[in-house]
């Protein structure tokens, strides 16, 4: 058995652009049951304050933040956690930077919400402190966490072996928008997911760090906290 593993992680080691791509595939899969079911069991796809919620939030966090990413990638290809851009150095401007991702964040959702033909503001309120800390799990443990460490950490310097370092931003941010197939559903979905990744990817191959976008990532779907997310 333990001849076989290290066999599978030989192939993984000499094909990691091919097994990202496939784990591209696993985690869009598994984000569509996650989608589903979620508005399937709880009405919405707003937040609940409740305790099946957090377990649900748990269970995905496990199957897909920690299944896909530590054993996917850091395990089975033997990358490590600095290669994928998890550094200390330069820790101050990776969070300004951060900070400055989450507003071009802001600001690109907007844009694509007008050319949607959506132009009304969501209602927003003050959370409760439950909510809060449901949205920051959910925000930081899952799409920030599993996306950043898997287009931005993984992806996108494996595609900057093979191509320029701008070619391969745009290359894995139209990846990454592709991968929103089952998740989202109009058009402009898709160009808002596009020129998110552009974002990230230029915040990941600017610091050469996955702070900035990580952080990025994370403070935009912690708006999900002040506002109704509809059905």
């Amino acid at each position: 058995m333990a001849a076989k593993a290290k066999d599978y992680r030989i192939w993984f080691q000499s094909h990691r652009l091919a097994w990202g791509l496939i784990l591209i595939v696993i985690f869009s899969i598994l984000r569509f049951i996650e989608t589903a079911s979620w508005r399937q069991w709880f009405g919405s796809s707003d937040f609940q304050e409740s305790l099946p919620f957090a377990l649900f939030l748990l269970f995905w966090f496990i199957v897909i933040s920690i299944g896909l990413i530590v054993g996917g990638i850091v395990r089975w290809t033997g990358t490590s956690w600095r290669e994928l851009g998890w550094k200390s150095t330069g820790l101050p401007k990776a969070i300004g930077m951060g900070l400055l991702g989450f507003v071009l964040l802001y600001v690109n959702v907007i844009a694509w919400s007008i050319l949607k033909g959506n132009a009304e503001p969501p209602e927003t309120f003050v959370p409760s402190l439950a909510r809060l800390l449901l949205a920051a799990f959910f925000a930081f443990g899952l799409p920030a966490w599993t996306e950043e460490n898997l287009f931005r950490g993984y992806l996108q310097p494996l595609l900057a072996g093979k191509m320029n370092i701008w070619l391969a931003v745009v290359v894995q941010a139209a990846i990454f928008s592709a991968a929103h197939l089952g998740y989202s559903s109009h058009l402009t979905d898709f160009g808002s997911a596009f020129t998110a990744g552009l974002i990230l990817g230029w915040l990941r191959g600017r610091e050469s760090s996955l702070v900035a976008p990580f952080i990025a990532h994370g403070l935009f779907w912690m708006m999900g906290a002040f506002m109704v997310i509809p059905t």
